[in-house]
């Protein structure tokens, strides 16, 4: 049908990117080796040694940690202390109200 004249194929997309330059052929083999050399360091006793040192760590600053059950600590606070308005939200309720702007309203000291 109509649609299928205007699709193209992965090789015809190809042939319209330009060809990669050696710099970033060799830039691209370069990180396939890293990436192969890091597989390779990853392995079971690797992850379980690193599991371990974790876990020393975590235990040996146990000290420093800040016992959660002994604070009271709540995410929200259903909006009893909202926080003040900025001066362009200030100027924007001011429009819609009608009444003139902060700025044209004089300060007097």
């Amino acid at each position: 049908m109509v649609t299928e004249v205007f699709m193209e194929s992965k090789l015809d997309k190809r042939k319209r990117i330009a060809p990669e330059s050696i710099k970033t052929k060799r830039a691209r083999e370069k990180l396939r080796k890293l990436w192969q050399e890091q597989d390779f360091l990853i392995t079971d006793s690797a992850l379980a040694d690193t599991v371990d040192k974790i876990h020393k760590w975590i235990a040996s600053h146990a000290t420093q940690r800040v016992h959660l059950k002994d604070k009271d600590i709540r995410l929200f606070d259903q909006n009893q202390n909202a926080a003040a308005l900025s001066r362009k939200v200030q100027q924007i309720a001011l429009k819609i109200r009608g009444t003139p702007a902060l700025d044209s309203i004089p300060v007097v000291p």
